[in-house]
Order: structure tokens, then C-alpha cells, then sequence
């Protein structure tokens, strides 16, 4: 499952590089953005007592 997996995402991401005439995800980019949600999620709530 793992070989799966890892087959498809740096499938994925050799197909960036070439021309091709389905749209592929821009891994790089949801990466980024989901590092910046784990983020905002991290920061704690403001104290409001």
C-alpha cells in the first residue's frame, strides 16, 4: 500500500514537469497551504477573561 502510494505522488509530481493535457495538482503549493492551516491552528485562543 505504501509503494502505492509514493508510486502515485512522485508520479504526480514528475508529470509537473512535462507537458501533459490532464491537469495535475500542484503538490508544492497544497503542501504550503496546508502547513500554514497546521499553523493557524496551532497558535492558542486569545485570553478573554
Amino acid at each position: 500500500m505504501l509503494g502505492f502510494t509514493l508510486g502515485n505522488v512522485v508520479g504526480m509530481y514528475l508529470a509537473q514537469n512535462y507537458d501533459v493535457s490532464i491537469p495535475i495538482p500542484n503538490i508544492a503549493k497544497k503542501l504550503e497551504d496546508f502547513k500554514k492551516d497546521v499553523e493557524a491552528k496551532k497558535k492558542p485562543p486569545s485570553d478573554k477573561s
